[in-house]
C-alpha cells in the first residue's frame, strides 16, 4: 500500500504575539515546525504501514527551511519526502496549494490513500483536503477519528460535533485526519538529525508541467487583521464566601454568561 501524507511547514503558533504599539501580529523570527494536525496524519499512515506493509510518502510546499519539517516527519516513520520549494514570503491560497499537490501526487507513484490533517493551524480553512480530492477525482471522508484500513478499502469514523458517521469505502481515497484519532510518537532531536537529506527529493514547477503563473494572484488574499478590543469591568465582590458567590452568579446571569 502506498500512502501519501500532505504536510505543512508552519510558524509555531505558541510563539505568536501582538505588538502592543502597532497592534499587529509579530511573525518574523519565530521558530517553525510541522503543522500539529499533520502529525496525526503521519502517525496514522505509519501505523497502517506497520499493519499492512507498503510505503509512506510525504509532500510539502514551502521554503527551503521546510526540509526540517520533512525530516521530523521522516523520523516518525515515513519513507520518503518530496518538497516543492517556494519563497519564504510566497503566499498561496488553498486552491493553488491543492493544484500543486495534485500534480505532485500524479508525478510520483499512484497512491492508495492520501491523508491530510483536518486543518492547518495557521490558516484554519479546512479546504485543502476537499479541493485536493476534487482535483484527483477521489472520494473523500473528513474529520476522521478512527480508521481501519485494509487492502483495497477502509472503514472510517467521521466525527462532526455530536454525530459520528461510520463510512466504508474503497481505495484510492482521500481522508482528512482529526487530532482525536491518535497521539503522535514524536521523534527525538537525535532521531531527526540522523535522517539523511537524500531522502528528500526536490521538485520544481516545471517537473509538474506547471509554470510560475500558478503562484501569482491567489483567489483569496489576506487584506488585514485587527485584534478585538476587550473591556473589563473589574467588579470587586466583597463579603462572606457564600454571599460573594451568590453575587458572582447573579452578575454572570445578568451578563448572560450562564
Amino acid at each position: 500500500m502506498h500512502i501519501v501524507v500532505c504536510v505543512k511547514h508552519v510558524i509555531d503558533s505558541t510563539e505568536i504575539h501582538v505588538d502592543k504599539k502597532t497592534n499587529e501580529l509579530v511573525l518574523r523570527g519565530l521558530s517553525t515546525q510541522i503543522n500539529d494536525y499533520d502529525k496525526n496524519a503521519v502517525e496514522e499512515a505509519v501505523k497502517i504501514k506497520k499493519e499492512l506493509g507498503g510505503t509512506v510518502s510525504l509532500l510539502c510546499i514551502g521554503p527551503r527551511d521546510a526540509q526540517k519539517t520533512l525530516k521530523e516527519a521522516l523520523a516518525m516513520g515515513a519513507d520518503q519526502a518530496y518538497l516543492l520549494q517556494t519563497s519564504p514570503r510566497q503566499e498561496l491560497d488553498t486552491a493553488q496549494i491543492a493544484l500543486i499537490l495534485s500534480k505532485m501526487i500524479e508525478k510520483i507513484e499512484p497512491a492508495d490513500l492520501v491523508l491530510c490533517g483536518e486543518v492547518s493551524e495557521d490558516g484554519y480553512n479546512s479546504q485543502t483536503g476537499a479541493r485536493l480530492a476534487e482535483r484527483l477525482h477521489l472520494p473523500q471522508v473528513s474529520y476522521v477519528t478512527k480508521l481501519d484500513a485494509q487492502e483495497g478499502g477502509f472503514v472510517a469514523e467521521s466525527t462532526l460535533e455530536s454525530t459520528v458517521e461510520t463510512v466504508k469505502g474503497a481505495t484510492p481515497a482521500l481522508l482528512t485526519i482529526s487530532s482525536a484519532i491518535n497521539v503522535p510518537h514524536l521523534p527525538t532531536a537525535i532521531q531527526i538529525m540522523k535522517v539523511r537529506g537524500n531522502r528528500i527529493k526536490s521538485l520544481k514547477l516545471s517537473d509538474l508541467g506547471l509554470d510560475d503563473s500558478v503562484l501569482e494572484t491567489p483567489a483569496v488574499k489576506m487584506l488585514g487583521y485587527e485584534i478585538p478590543q476587550q473591556e473589563r469591568k473589574n467588579i470587586m465582590i466583597d463579603g462572606a464566601p457564600a454571599d460573594a458567590a451568590a453575587k458572582l452568579v447573579s452578575y454572570l446571569q445578568e451578563e448572560k454568561v450562564m
